[in-house]
């Protein structure tokens, strides 16, 4: 294939990320089946108007053959979310239906209807109990700051400032096997922080940071309205940044991994913000130098013994 070809050349910046987006469309929709949140059902709207937008201004520029798969699978996502919204919002009209309507069979449901409760009660209180930090200034952040939570779990980390958040396996217990597992996670509104987290299973959702450290694994990364960051990361896909400035990306620590990986996959970032084929002046790589010098920083900052003013030696220099 001629990579000099004008098309070629558009194809590699659109259809990752386009296929980005539909990954992580998926990923919610999986979500929403078993808790169609009003929150899910908007996000799964707004990536689509964002999905439909992206392909539509690629008409031209991409072969006719992959623009109608991508329109079938993009009508394929409008069905199933328009299928989860109708779901979700009669139930309680119905609910009224088989109330008034049923009294001929009342005798069979009565018993029933103490059980039905419980396992709706079960199902819910995840979503109550998902990890929560949120409301912290200047202090140090580890496991025990966490409350009782389920085996899996979302892990929500928002309105922090000049905070450490540690939630790696204890440096005294190496061998913990009840590392926490995380699903997703989704953060806000956090500034001059540094956040050290195990392996995320599923998406990592971050919005409105400043001046932060971030180091994580998982399976996706979209980042937003964020500026000053360094984000050391271990990731199977493409990392994905939007309306953000002075990003750093560079490798998750080796020694943070409980199984480390045998070599890192390449880092290839993705700017929404900047769709061109020019370089994106909204992030770079870490040099090698520069991702040993943090990396040894981190090090420090995992003993949980220190004060928190050595933060500052891990953040960003404020540009």
């Amino acid at each position: 294939m001629d990579t000099k070809n004008p098309t070629w050349t558009f194809l590699q910046t659109f259809t990752p990320q386009f296929q980005a987006l539909g990954s992580e469309l998926e990923g919610k929709l999986e979500a929403a089946k078993s808790t169609p949140t009003p929150v899910l059902l908007q996000e799964l709207s707004v990536l689509l108007a964002k999905a439909t937008k992206i392909l539509a201004d690629a008409t031209g520029s991409i072969p006719t053959y992959d623009q109608k798969q991508y329109e079938i699978q993009l009508k394929g996502f409008e069905k199933s979310i328009e299928t989860l919204r109708a779901s979700s919002a009669p139930k309680s009209k119905f609910a009224f239906k088989r109330k008034a309507g049923a009294t001929p069979i009342a005798s069979k449901p009565v018993p029933e209807s103490p059980a039905t409760p419980a396992p709706e009660s079960s199902s819910s209180t995840p979503n109550p109990s998902n990890l929560v930090l949120s409301s912290h200034l200047n202090k140090y952040l580890t496991r025990s700051d966490l409350p009782d939570h389920p085996p899996q779990t979302d892990l929500s980390i928002c309105d922090l400032e000049g905070c450490i958040v540690n939630l790696l396996v204890p440096l005294d217990q190496p061998t913990v096997d009840d590392h926490i597992k995380i699903s997703a996670l989704h953060a806000r509104n956090l500034k001059n922080c540094v956040l050290l987290l195990p392996d995320v299973e599923g998406s990592a959702l971050l919005h409105d940071m400043v001046n932060c450290v971030i180091v994580l694994g998982c399976h996706q990364f979209r980042m937003h309205s964020s500026k000053n960051i360094d984000v050391l990361l271990s990731i199977s896909s493409t990392p994905i940044i939007e309306d953000c400035s002075s990003i750093r990306f560079g490798y998750y620590p080796t020694s943070f991994h409980l199984s480390p990986p045998e070599s890192p996959a390449p880092l290839s970032v993705q700017d929404f913000s900047h769709i061109r084929p020019t370089p994106s002046p909204n992030f770079s790589l870490f040099t090698e130098a520069d991702q040993d010098t943090l990396h040894a920083t981190l090090e420090m900052l995992r003993d949980p013994s220190g004060s928190v003013e050595r933060l500052q030696k891990a953040l960003p220099v404020s540009s």
